[in-house]
């Protein structure tokens, strides 16, 4: 147990690191979340405007057209939010590869990578969201522990794509052979790819905790503008770690993915935690 905390603390700080050597690589997480929220509002704007809410609110008893309605908006709506997320993640990925090779990558670097590759990111976000929906269907047809079935199912598609966007933009395959090609990478790289993505999330939770002290000095003090200024700091503090955590989860992947294909340990990364990602057979 230790020395997985080890492990995820060395890959946790030396991704970081790398992140310190580019911090361009930030701006990528805040425009998906700044684009998010665009998305956001034009879905709800044009909902309104085309009177798809008032279709749903009216079929609202009606059964199976209830159903189609809703589903239809879910659909879209996990479309337009995976495109923008794949879009900017791209351009993470792409620019942690270029940093790793020695390069010094710039945003437009980035924005380039991703629109060059705007085809394979539409296609992939459209077959993200239909699986998201399958699995919401699901949820809402079956009952009890069926349900857990489904999100394993979803767990496991998570683990055996891991390795979708760099494998996409690098070597540039179909999607069925960039799955197939992500499947191989995680059966190497399995232990540490779980790992690395899992010690990034703990300690970026850990940074998170502090985020309640001004909520909770707000409450003490007991006074609207307090709370709210508390509540604000605290959201504040929560987003900025989210943009760390998307960043560093970028630069990591793309680390694995150099040494899975090209065997190399890529510069800023231990041996112990890349090589020891990998199963000797």
């Amino acid at each position: 147990m230790f020395d997985v905390f080890r492990r995820s603390y060395g890959i946790f700080r030396q991704s970081l690191a790398i992140l310190q050597a580019d911090k361009e690589i930030l701006i990528f997480p805040v425009l998906s979340g700044i684009s998010m929220i665009f998305v956001f509002a034009l879905m709800i704007g044009g909902g309104f405007f085309m009177g798809v809410f008032r279709a749903i609110l009216e079929s609202a008893g009606q059964g199976t057209m209830s159903e189609i309605i809703g589903y239809a908006v879910l659909f879209v709506w996990y479309f337009l939010s995976w495109f923008v997320g794949l879009f900017f993640n791209v351009a993470v990925i792409h620019c942690a590869k270029m940093r790793l090779d020695g390069g010094d990558p710039t945003v437009s670097d980035g924005i380039a990578a991703s629109m060059r590759h705007l085809g394979r990111i539409a296609l992939w976000a459209a077959i993200s969201a239909t699986v998201g929906l399958l699995a919401q269907i699901l949820r809402d047809k079956l009952k009890g522990l069926t349900r857990l079935f489904v999100s394993l199912g979803e767990a496991a598609w998570a683990i055996a794509t891991f390795f979708i966007v760099p494998v996409m933009i690098f070597e540039e395959r179909s999607v069925v052979d960039s799955i197939k090609q992500s499947v191989n990478l995680i059966k190497k790289t399995w232990g540490e790819s779980l790992v690395g993505g899992g010690g990034i999330g703990l300690f970026i939770f850990l940074l998170a905790i502090p985020g309640i002290i001004p909520i909770v000095i707000g409450i003490a003090i007991g006074n609207g503008v307090a709370l709210i200024a508390g509540f604000a700091v605290a959201i504040l503090w929560w987003l900025i770690l989210a943009c760390i955590s998307t960043a560093l989860g970028g630069i990591y992947r793309a680390a694995l993915y150099v040494y899975a294909t090209e065997q190399r340990v890529a510069p800023g990364f231990s041996q112990e935690y890349i090589t020891g990602a990998f199963k000797h057979k």
